[in-house]
């Protein structure tokens, strides 16, 4: 089986989400040509990128990405302003369902 592309991994987390996803991939190929994703989704309301054991320089900008993601809206890509309880994800407050509860965690 061939490599996977890391761009195809794109789809694989919520279309909020895609630009912070692709940016994340191109500094991390940046500093290592060779990196390659094993799985990309999301968890607990933030990105989750996995990898065969990269650089300590791509782990930070890993980590620095799931920080941003945690305080993007997964639909639209705006600042979040709450989480969801249960499946956890964060929203703007035009995207948030009305009917759904939700942590204010963002002011």
């Amino acid at each position: 089986m061939g490599r996977v592309d890391n761009y195809d991994w794109l789809y694989c987390i919520p279309q909020g989400w895609e630009e912070l996803g692709r940016a994340m991939i191109q500094e991390c190929e940046s500093i290592y040509p060779e990196w390659e994703i094993t799985d990309l989704k999301e968890k607990f309301g933030a990105i989750r990128c996995y990898d065969c054991g990269a650089p300590k320089e791509v782990s930070d900008i890993i980590k620095k990405y799931e920080i941003l993601s945690s305080q993007t809206c997964c639909i639209c890509g705006k600042p979040a302003t709450k989480m969801s309880t249960g499946w956890i994800c964060p929203y703007c407050d035009d995207c948030g369902d009305k009917d759904e509860k939700f942590y204010k965690r963002f002011k």
